[in-house]
Parts: structure tokens; sequence; C-alpha cells
């Protein structure tokens, strides 16, 4: 594994807050270890925050949800990441959410279940409205997503058929 390969391994999450005077502080600075729920050829995901419903209150604790995978709540929002290693491929899949990403290191394709694909790379931006998608990194380096997923009613077809959730399981 190349050096940049190697700092994609943790997650540094610096919280900041208000203390009892309303004076602004720095709540926590920690490091996260991703969660590899599907072995060490898979990807790994991190969870920097999580939040029940949106708006947000403030002064609630932020959440941190290790070791389980990112599921963005009902009515909340959830922010994590992951890291998609080299020639690999996530299932096709749909969350019950409205998904802001980052591509931060590498390149993504992202393919839809209509067939067809655009390739993400480092600083780009996908908005994605509840859509059945897979991931596939085809280069030799590992790819690394951040996202910010807010919870989303499901999307109703004109048949009147709603689409449900099809996320993968560990």
């Amino acid at each position: 594994m190349s050096q940049s390969n190697a700092l994609l391994t943790s997650s540094r999450v610096v919280v900041t807050g208000h203390n009892e005077d309303g004076k602004s502080v720095f709540q926590s600075d920690r490091v996260l270890e991703p969660f590899s729920p599907f072995g060490s050829n898979a990807s790994s995901f991190s969870i920097f925050d999580s939040r029940s419903s949106v708006p947000v209150s403030n002064q609630e604790e932020s959440q941190y949800l290790q070791r389980t995978l990112p599921r963005c709540p009902p009515e909340g929002v959830i922010f994590c990441g992951t890291n998609m290693p080299p020639r690999f491929s996530a299932p096709m899949h749909r969350t019950l959410s409205l998904d802001y990403a980052i591509v931060t290191s590498g390149e993504i394709v992202l393919e839809l279940d209509s067939g067809e694909e655009k390739t993400v790379k480092a600083g780009e931006m996908i908005v994605q409205g509840g859509v059945n998608h897979m991931w596939h990194n085809r280069t030799d380096e590992i790819c690394r997503i951040v996202f910010v997923m807010v919870g989303a009613t499901k999307v109703k077809l004109a048949s009147g058929q709603e689409l449900e959730e099809t996320v993968f399981k560990k």
C-alpha cells in the first residue's frame, strides 16, 4: 500500500460546541478507525456524526456510531465516509436519503440501474436523490468519498408505486 493509501485508513474528527457561558469550545478531537464489515478487501466506513432529526440542536452532543454501517435516520442526517479499495465494486443499492457526496481522493464510477455511468474524480461532487446505484473503483488507488445524507421520503412513481430501500446488509 502506498503512503497516500495508508493515510486513508483513519479519520480525524474535530467537534466544536459551547461552554456554559456560551463561548465556543472544542468538545472533542479524535481519530476514528474505519469499520470493515465485509472484510479487509472491501469498503470500509466511518460515521463522523449522526442526528436523529432536522433541524438539529447545536446543544446536543455529537453522536459517534462506530462499528455500524452508515444508515441515515428517516428524519435525520448523517455525516460519514467510505474508503473503496482498488478494483472493487459495491453492489446495487438504494437509500432513503438525499446524498451529498465529495470524492476527496481517487476516482469512482457511479453506475445507475439504467446502465448509465459517470466517472467522478477527486474534488468533484455528487447529489444523489434516492437512486438505485453501484460504485466501481476501476483504478489501482483507494477512493475516499465523504457523504452528508439527509433523510428523505420514498420516491413515488406516477403509477403510485413507491421505491423501497435496497441496501446491502451485514
